[in-house]
């Protein structure tokens, strides 16, 4: 792989929170080998030299949530048109992900690096049998998880009829083979008691009635189908009470990570998922898989009840006064966006929306920008790997043409997006797609 040169950048420091002008970025085999002034760095004779001057530059961004498996069309290239380089794949066919993985690794496809986490993991009922494994025993909870961890999985997804004792030595199990548990809340338990158990991290804003109603009370509304309960459990909470507080805390001192995935209850809550078929985005996909994709079922847990919507929308700014407590409070916010799906979910488009909805529950810019760089690195444990701009890291980058500070992120605004050091000219995908 030959050497290259982006000169003239500007260079977006995410933990630093910093901008340096006038940089440049040499990337050899891959990786990032040197960052600084370009008037002091030698480039190196043959390197093929990119003039960035007046560009940003940040890490490639990642998207914590969005599901690749639901459909074998699904074109990966939407995501490096959108400069997004990572992706996890938090529940799904497991041979599909693991096939789709292998593929690109091997260059048969083009797309991001994928993480999976395979079936996931459901009580009794699942709610998905054709993508969970049913373990409502501890015994059984022992070998989904080392089933997952032989078939290669990056962590493991929990969903929500998990049993207690169950969830205990799923986690001690996945501890000992290095990994990560993350997921929903299970219905049966608080978000405090899932926390307490060990869960590394937690994908929604999945507060249960059983954080802070009496038994018999939060009984009735955690069962209920998602797309009811949260509505009718946020018209109860109120975000100044002391053990939402409580709550916080303990997801610093545990560590854990908070993956609110913003964008599907913004999508959901509001115009809706039939809607998205209309999104002039969608003029990106190749007309069959465009097709396909609106003629498929919207399933019932995506379907807001039109007597619960204004309810629901209503309990938008609790549910974003909780992410930018979350935040403040030094909680390891992620950026997911629970899709891939038509319109406002389409795939890469969908993360640049989720950047801007944590920026407007009050994420400064740079936590906004952190969450789908650094933070999500450090949750994927690949932050020796990704999320900054260093030497010694993945040659994994983002080229902008307007400041990511100060404008929402949009395809139109992305210049190049580098992904292992290989330059990807965002009109070249999108024509190559079309």
């Amino acid at each position: 792989m030959t050497s290259a040169a982006f000169t003239g950048a500007t260079v977006i420091d995410v933990i630093g929170e910093r901008i340096a002008t006038d940089q440049t970025v040499l990337v050899s085999e891959g990786r990032i080998s040197a960052v600084g002034p370009s008037a002091e760095l030698v480039i190196p004779p043959g390197a093929h030299r990119h003039d960035v001057s007046g560009h940003w530059v940040l890490p490639g961004l990642v998207d914590m949530h969005c599901h690749l498996t639901g459909s074998s069309e699904l074109p990966l290239e939407l995501f490096l048109i959108n400069g997004v380089t990572t992706v996890r794949d938090p529940g799904g066919v497991l041979a599909q992900q693991r096939l789709l993985r292998e593929q690109v690794r091997a260059g048969a496809r083009l797309g991001p690096r994928i993480l999976i986490a395979g079936e996931l993991l459901d009580g009794n009922p699942p709610v998905w049998p054709h993508q969970s494994l049913m373990v409502d025993t501890p015994e059984r909870g022992i070998a989904a998880v080392r089933h997952l961890a032989a078939q290669g999985v990056d962590c493991v997804k929990i969903y929500n009829h998990v049993p207690e004792d169950v969830l205990a030595v799923v986690i001690v199990v996945a501890r000992e083979l290095g990994l990560p548990v993350v997921g929903h809340v299970p219905r049966r338990m608080s978000m405090l008691q899932a926390i307490q158990a060990g869960m590394n991290g937690l994908e929604h804003i999945r507060i249960t009635g059983a954080d802070f109603l009496p038994p018999e009370r939060a009984g009735q509304l955690d069962m209920l189908p998602v797309s009811e309960r949260e509505p009718r459990l946020w018209e109860l909470i109120d975000p100044d009470e002391p053990w939402i507080d409580a709550l916080i805390g303990a997801m610093v001192s545990h560590d854990v990570t908070l993956d609110p995935t913003l964008l599907i209850d913004d999508v959901i809550y509001g115009e809706g998922v039939a809607r998205q078929a209309d999104h002039p985005d969608n003029a990106y996909l190749p007309g069959e898989v465009r097709r396909s994709w609106a003629a498929e079922e919207i399933s019932p847990i995506m379907q807001m009840p039109d007597e619960l919507r204004a309810l629901a929308i209503a309990s938008q700014g609790k549910r974003r006064e909780f992410v930018r407590r979350c935040w403040q409070a030094g909680v390891r916010i992620t950026a997911g966006t629970d899709g891939a799906g038509l319109g406002r979910l389409l795939p890469g488009f969908g993360l640049h929306r989720e950047i801007g909805l944590l920026r407007e529950a009050g994420l400064s810019p740079f936590a906004s920008l952190r969450a789908a760089t650094i933070s999500a690195a450090q949750a994927l444990n690949l932050a020796d790997q990704i999320g900054t701009i260093e030497v010694g890291k993945a040659a994994d980058l983002s080229v902008w043409t307007a400041d990511p500070l100060t404008t929402h992120l949009r395809p139109a605004d992305l210049h190049m997006v580098v992904l292992g050091g290989v330059v990807h000219r965002p009109g070249t995908l999108a024509g190559a797609l079309a």
